[in-house]
This record gives C-alpha cells, structure tokens and sequence, in this order.
C-alpha cells in the first residue's frame, strides 16, 4: 500500500528566489537581461515600503520597479565602471514578474561584474540566481544576502570581485 501526502497551499513552504538570465548579444551589440520575481514577493516589498494594501495596478508596479531594480541590480564592465540599463518593460503575471532591460556590448565583451541584491532588503533567506549566456555557453552564480559583487567570465576569471559597489 502506498499512501501519498500533499501538502495544501496553506502548508506550503515560501522561499524566497529571483532569477536573471542576461544574454551577450554580439552581433546585436547589446546586453539583454530579463529578471523573474516572484509576484507576492513584489507585493510584500510594495506594502513595507509604499504602504499598499489594496490592488496594485501594473502602472504602480513598474512604477516602483523603476526605481528599486536601479537600487537592487548592476552590471559592471571589467574595469570597474557600471554599465547603464535601459527600462524596456514590465510583465506582470498572476505568479511572476517580468522585468527587461538592456545595455549596448562593447565588442568582444565577454566579462561582467554584477551586483544582484533584489529583495534581500525584505527577505533574509532571498537566493538571487543569475545566469550569464554568450553563444550557447551558460555560466551561473547565485547571490545569498551577504554576496557582494560576483565577476563572471568567459575567456578570464571568474569568482567573487574585491570591490563593493
């Protein structure tokens, strides 16, 4: 006999992750970087920092998505200098946020320096993956709430970077 135990949504165990994929684009000369998170994680961090407690419309979202993802999420070229990311867009689903941006590459980029603190300010467990992809290649790292700045590379070094941001 077999018996077969499943857990109900109010018993369930919350974790806390978001995950970035940014793409090197070389014959498009961008970086492309797509961030996915957790819709109710965004609602949590919306009610302790603006207060809300009722509906949240995708125009208040993005909103305050503007101004956190700048604050929470960098990319660093090799030697030092932050990378500025346009705001393409945002999705919003019932389970996920999706957050685009992009940047133009420097030809034969093909080393970052990044920063991912997204919702470790809310949440004390928060795992933020980030997987870098260039021509097929995937490299990952995952930032805990102490992670500083993480270089990862495809002809050098890769590992934790010395310097904060």
């Amino acid at each position: 006999m077999i018996t077969l135990c499943v857990a109900g949504n109010g018993h369930a165990h919350r974790f806390y992750a978001s995950f970035t994929q940014i793409e090197l684009q070389p014959t498009k000369g961008t970086i492309e970087v797509i961030h996915r998170i957790f819709t109710h994680d965004i609602e949590d961090l919306l009610m302790r920092y603006r207060g809300s407690d009722g509906e949240l419309s995708d125009e208040v979202i993005e909103s305050f998505l503007k101004d956190y993802i700048v604050q929470a999420f960098a990319i660093y070229s090799p030697d030092g200098n932050m990378i500025p990311l346009n705001w393409i867009a945002v999705e919003v689903t019932l389970d996920n946020i999706f957050v685009y941006q992009e940047a133009p590459l420097q030809e034969g980029q093909e080393t970052l320096i990044i920063a991912d603190r997204i919702l470790q300010d809310l949440f004390d467990d928060q795992s933020n993956t980030v997987n870098l992809k260039l021509d097929g290649k995937v490299k990952s790292h995952t930032f805990q709430k102490d992670s500083k700045m993480y270089q990862i590379s495809f002809n050098g070094r890769t590992g934790d970077y010395p310097f904060e941001n």
